[in-house]
Order: structure tokens, then sequence, then C-alpha cells
């Protein structure tokens, strides 16, 4: 499947909100900023004309109702009321009341939080939900996204300072598209224009480089410098070459698009025992695979959605963009001997993945024939059928409803020799079967038309036994119609309908 994921990374922090309520109408006044405060109320008619008469600005998209929202209502209004000298400007739109507006923005959930800068996309924000959090994320929003530092010695201390990467322009004049990186990457790391000429002689002029954490020498780019090209470059080498994997990481690897490999850990001693090694495979396979650390003491869970076991240290390679799982096997001993021969024969193509796969059936007991991870492919691909899977979960309520009506549909089809021969109705368990397939809810129906198995058609009609027979009509190569199928009758034998009756007493 193409999601992630039963340990659900990418929502490790949460907000913990503390709410007094007195009455109704008490805690709606509770997630509406006091009228006092330097919090301004925006309505579908003030709203564009605000963002264009301010130059930053942070919005809130929130419901009276919402328990979140209520905590978030005094600090929101002190930290207005702080940043109102700085000609940063605080908002509230109420999406109970401006449901149109809300709808526009995409809000799903409140509260939500977006800074607007002119005519920029706005981006969401991820600052504290404190007063004191807001006022120093907003604060940093307002600093120009390049620092000029023309001093070497000044950017070599910079550099060393630096929390996140440093990228550094050693060119004379602004470069548009370097500061239109700078604004994209702003929260995620710092941007430097110097003319330094010692920077300059040693590395050349209008170059651009990149300086991560504890590295002396700083990545040169030699690609082409569109925006594009900068912006895939930037993904790929500002990444450690040995990072950590929690909450705060995780969507900038999975973004990546390139496969991760995992090493599990049990302790921090373990995970340093490992850096030099790990370090030095990043170092040979850059671009091409994301090394993290990640510990197996909070996220070893994850080891089964990798398809291994629980047993540590354990070393995987996720393939993202295929969903495809390489794991060191765990029958023999993982060292740092070991793992460069491993990774050398996964770059050649010669390691198998790990499948996730119910044992393949030995016999099909119904007219809905059954799929398991291994036997997925060969089936949905016959280019002889139109074939029609069901993606289900054991828990779903929906898979359950339909499973009566999807055997009924089954037996249509093969209560017939066109139907045997021409269609398939199919399905498979996705909880423990791998399916490279996008998957975004229980059940999902997909037709695979014979012919053409590179366009599968999602099914969106009615789960009713006559709109999925109209589906297959209509989509499928065939045009197969179930109703006007003629049923095979089974010939019976005259012989053995006479020994059947042997031995049976008329009632």
């Amino acid at each position: 499947m193409k999601f992630f994921s039963a340990l659900n990374l990418k929502t490790l922090s949460s907000v913990l909100a503390v709410v007094a309520v007195s009455s109704a109408a008490g805690a709606e006044e509770d997630a509406i900023a006091s009228p006092d405060s330097a919090v301004v109320k925006l309505t579908s008619e003030t709203f564009s004309k605000f963002l264009t008469e301010n130059p930053l600005v942070l919005a809130e998209f929130f419901a009276p109702w919402c328990g979140h929202c209520k905590a978030l209502g005094p600090q929101y209004s002190q930290a207005a009321d702080i940043l109102e000298a700085k000609d940063i400007k605080l908002a509230q739109i109420d999406c109970t009341e401006e449901q149109e507006l809300c709808q526009e923005h995409g809000i799903r959930g409140y509260p939500t939080l977006k800074v607007f800068r002119g005519e920029s996309e706005p981006s969401d924000y991820e600052g504290p939900r404190s007063a004191d959090g807001i006022v120093n994320y907003m604060i940093k929003q307002s600093l120009p996204a390049v620092s000029l530092i023309d001093d070497s010695t000044d950017l070599d201390d910079f550099v060393t300072e630096a929390t996140n990467a440093v990228i550094i322009e050693t060119g004379v004049k602004q470069n548009e598209t370097f500061y239109k990186l700078a604004d994209l990457h702003r929260d995620d790391f710092s941007f430097v224009q110097t003319k330094a000429p010692e920077y300059a002689k040693k590395y050349g002029k209008d170059k651009l480089l990149i300086f991560l954490q504890d590295s002396k020498e700083p990545i040169v780019y030699k690609g082409d410098e569109t925006y594009e090209h900068l912006v895939d470059w930037l993904s790929v080498e500002t990444k450690p070459f040995f990072g950590e994997l929690d909450g705060s990481t995780y969507q900038s690897y999975v973004s990546s698009n390139l496969p991760l490999a995992y090493l599990f850990y049990n302790t921090p001693e373990e995970r340093e025992q490992w850096s030099k090694t790990i370090v030095e495979a990043a170092k040979e396979n850059r671009g091409k695979l994301n090394f993290v650390g990640i510990d197996a003491s909070k996220y070893g869970r994850h080891a089964e959605n990798l398809n291994m076991d629980q047993e540590f240290p354990l070393f995987v390679i996720h393939d993202l963009a295929n969903n495809k799982k390489y794991g060191f096997p765990q029958d023999q001993e993982l060292t740092t001997k070991e793992l460069p021969k491993f990774l050398k024969k996964y770059t050649k193509g010669e390691i198998e993945p790990k499948v996730k796969s119910e044992e393949i059936p030995a016999k099909q007991e119904t007219s809905v024939v059954k799929i398991v991870g291994k036997t997925h492919d060969s089936i949905v691909n016959d280019e002889t059928k139109d074939v029609l899977v069901k993606y289900y979960a054991p828990w779903c309520g929906h898979c359950k409803r339909l499973a009566p009506t999807y055997e009924e549909l089954g037996d249509l089809y093969q209560a017939s020799k066109e139907g045997k021969d021409k269609v398939v109705i199919a399905n498979v368990d996705a909880t423990l079967n791998d399916v490279d397939v996008d998957i975004s809810g229980y059940p999902t129906l997909i037709l695979y038309p014979a012919g053409d198995k590179s366009n599968p058609v999602v099914h969106q009609g009615g789960r009713d036994l006559e709109s999925l027979v109209s589906f297959i009509k209509e989509q499928g190569t065939f045009k197969v119609d179930a109703n006007k199928l003629t049923k095979d009758a089974e010939p019976v034998k005259e012989e053995a309908a006479k020994e059947s009756d042997v031995g049976h007493d008329e009632l």
C-alpha cells in the first residue's frame, strides 16, 4: 500500500490544552480573541484588502466551539499585543460564519494558522502555540530570508554555530532565484549571501554552497541554476549523511522520494558505534539513498510496517516510490563489515524485496478470487481478462456490508463460460498483503481492463449489484453485461442420478 503507517510518526507531538468552561457563552468568548486585543477580526469582505495593506499576517481560522481554539485564544491575544509594535498583524476568521472563505483556503481542522506574506502563497504556521512562541516565530518571519555577511571570519562563525544547514551564495549581485529559494525554505535552513573574497577565491564566484552541520567542507552546486533543479538539489543535499527519523523530520524524508535506509538502534551508544559506517555509506550513495537512525525503544513497531521482526539492531531500506522493502536478513548477524556488502548488492539490484503476503491459497473456495501479495500482480495484469479487485480491511464495516453483494457479483460471472473467460472478480486483504496501489480508504474497488492494465479505473459509484455490473460493462474492455449472460447448466448423468437414489427412502 502506498500510505504510511500504523506508527503515525507524523503526529508524534500533540497539543495539550486545559480549558475551563463556565458556560456555553463563556466558552465561545474564550475561543474568540479579546475585543480589547490587537487581533483583527476578518470577513470575506475585508480579508483581501487587509492582506494587501499588511506585508506580514498570521491568520487563525477557528470555530468558537473548538477546544484547542479556546486554549489558544488568550495566548493569541497576548502575542498580537506584543507584535503590534513591530507591525506584524494577527487576525482571526470565524469559519462558522465565513465558510466560503475557509473552504477557499482548504481549512479542514481547527485551529489552522497560516502565515500570509503579500501575494505569495500562504505557508502553514509551524511554531509553538504559546504567546512567546508565536512572537518569536513571527519576528523571525519578519527578518530577511537571506542574511548578508561579507566578513569571512563572521561567516565562519555563523556556519560553525548554525543548528541547521547553511546555504551560501558567493555572488555580488542579488540572485533572484536564490532569494526565491530562501523564501521557500526560510524555516528549514539558513541562507547567506556574501562578497567575502576568501570564499569566492576558495570556492568560486557566483557559486552555491551547502554547509551541513559538523561538516568542514561545503557541497558545491554544479548543475543548472533553474529554480526547479535547485529545489531538487536542496532537498537531497541538505539532508545529513546520517539523520534521525522522528515526528519533526519524517515528512521531509518522505517528500524527497528517495529510498530511505533505516538503522533501528537500541541505545544512543549503539547508534554512535554505527555512525562511521553509515556516514561512509551515505557519502557513497548520496542522491540515491537517505540514511537515518530510528530509536527502537520508541518506534520499534515501525519495523513491522517494513515487513521485519522487532529484533534490533536492524537495517532495512524502504523504496518509497515503489513501496518495496529490502531488509538485511534477520537470521544473520548485522555487522559493520556485512552492511556495505548488503548495500552493494542492493544497488546492483541483487536483493529481493520482502513482500508481506498471506500464503497462496491451494484452492479458490468461492467465485471471488482470493488475491495475496505474491499473486496480486500476476492476476491483475492478466491481459486476457477484465479484473475487478476489492481492496479491503477485515475491521472495515463498509467492507463487511459489501461482502454478500460482492459474492453475488462473482457468482454472476462464474455462472457462464463467457463470464469466466473474460471477467475476474477478486479481493485482497490489504492489511496482510503488500500491494503497490494507492488506497485512500476501505473498501477501494479498482477495475484493471484487459489490454489496458496501465490505466486502471477506480469505482466511484454505488455499491449495489446493479451499479457494479454497469461499472464492469462500461469500463471493461469486453463490455460484458452480466445480466445478459446465459447460465451454463451442468448436465446430470442418468446413471449417477440413479446411483444417488440407492439406499434412500421416500419421505
